[in-house]
């Protein structure tokens, strides 16, 4: 009986290792989107960041907003406007959570999804830096 070299892979193992990984795009993308909640609503949760980008939605907590947040928002929703539909962005996110190497990632989200925050990172530290040149 011949027998191969090495194990197959299961193919649900290898889509579930496909869905869970994030091309550098996606990854940029997924942060930019947090690092425009953290400096528009800090203690939302990542969910809010779909509501945040529509262009009809009323914010309550807009009115006193500096002219650089709202500069920030108006430069966020042309950059992410793939976001502005809850099911895109959740996608992106639940893969950036499920992320095959956090080590990488820039923020930590929690495992209920309801708080994040920036983390150190030892890949590309001063992404939130660019970030921040990138809306400004």
């Amino acid at each position: 009986m011949n027998t191969p070299a090495f194990p197959s892979i299961h193919p649900a193992a290898t889509a579930n290792r496909r869905q869970a990984t994030l091309s550098a795009r996606q990854l940029l993308d997924v942060e930019l989107g947090l690092f425009l909640l953290s400096q528009l609503q800090p203690s939302a949760s990542p969910s809010a960041l779909p509501v945040l980008l529509q262009k009809d939605a009323s914010l309550p907590d807009q009115t006193g907003w500096t002219p650089r947040q709202q500069k920030l928002l108006n430069r966020g929703r042309l950059l992410l406007t793939q976001f502005q539909y809850a099911a895109a962005w959740h996608e992106l996110l639940d893969r950036y959570v499920t992320q095959s190497n956090p080590l990488r990632q820039a923020y930590d989200i929690s495992t209920d999804r309801s708080r994040f925050a920036e983390k150190n990172v030892g890949f590309f530290r001063n992404r939130t830096g660019v970030f921040k040149s990138i809306l400004a």
